[in-house]
């Protein structure tokens, strides 16, 4: 078995990144030094993440894992701190972390079918997705968090204000053909959202339908099947909750009934339309910048209809 085949997509990513080669010339060398470090009988690696490298295991008393090497950035960091948090409430539970390695090992989630598979209507998806949401927010915010170890959730104000300056920037630079007035109302709205935000919460911060998976283990949510549903790869921060809401938005169900698809999530989640449709904004425009920067601005036009039609939500 070849642990890093050319047709994974996170060499197929990050070969075209200079910064992130000489993480993938070292991944065999990780793989086999996590595997003895924990004792792991590894399978074939999973088609996946684009800047991870995953595949089942099992463990030396027989129980089946999922292993995870990341290449380290900035959205990564703060998945330990975050999993340990939720504990299996919501979300997959960390059974071991190697911190210099950028290593998890998971606890395998069975059947594992992700919510954008299956063929339920959009409005009994959102629900499922919301009562996943309900619980990795009731978690509150740890005290006890180092406010400067590198795994512990950035601040989404920082995050977006990075974020905003970026748009700023990429469309000063790259002059793409977008309505200059929505993605300078994109970049404020980054700036400023944060800042309002009536509480905040540890977010998921990547909740879109592919990442939220069935669950034979049943617990607090689980259906009257014994079915329940929980989150993996998460890029977690602190703030409003309102962000987490537009994956969701945008890849359940038909796009013109977007204000439908905000109605319902404010109702499921407690907040206000209008900051879910504006967050959807901010993130749609940001989005668009992204795509265009790496050369797929006919994508991006998508993510500014999409942007254009929301902005008139609020």
């Amino acid at each position: 078995m070849t642990a890093v085949p050319d047709d994974l997509p996170v060499v197929r990513e990050l070969s075209r990144n200079p910064e992130a080669r000489r993480w993938l010339a070292e991944l065999p060398r990780l793989i086999d030094e996590v595997r003895d470090g924990f004792g792991l009988f590894l399978g074939a690696p999973l088609h996946g993440g684009s800047c991870s490298w995953v595949a089942p295991a099992t463990l030396a008393d027989g129980t089946g894992v999922i292993v995870k090497i990341s290449w380290p950035h900035r959205e990564m960091y703060a998945e330990p701190a975050a999993l340990r948090l939720w504990d299996g409430h919501g979300a997959v539970r960390l059974l071991r972390h190697d911190r210099s390695r950028h290593a998890l090992v998971l606890e395998r989630c069975l059947p594992g079918e992700q919510l954008a598979a299956r063929p339920f209507p959009a409005d009994e998806s959102l629900r499922i997705a919301a009562a996943v949401l309900r619980r990795l927010w009731s978690a509150g915010v740890p005290e006890t968090w180092a406010a400067h170890d590198p795994e512990t959730p950035e601040s989404l104000v920082d995050v977006a204000a990075d974020w905003g300056d970026m748009v700023s920037e990429r469309m000063a630079r790259l002059h793409p053909a977008y309505d200059p007035g929505l993605v300078a109302e994109g970049a404020r709205l980054l700036h400023d959202l944060p800042l309002s935000a009536p509480r905040e919460v540890v977010l998921h911060g990547d909740f879109n339908p592919g990442n939220i998976l069935s669950s034979a283990a049943g617990g607090a949510a689980a259906g009257a099947d014994g079915e329940d549903w929980v989150a993996i790869d998460p890029k977690p921060m602190i703030g409003d909750p309102a962000y987490d809401c537009w994956p969701l938005i945008e890849q359940l169900g038909d796009p013109a009934a977007r204000a439908a698809r905000v109605r319902l999530l404010a109702a499921e989640l407690d907040l206000e339309p209008a900051r879910i449709a504006a967050w959807c904004v901010a993130r749609s425009v940001e989005a668009a910048l992204w795509r265009t920067h790496h050369g797929r601005e006919h994508e991006g036009v998508a993510d500014l209809a999409a942007a254009a039609s929301l902005a008139r939500l609020f």
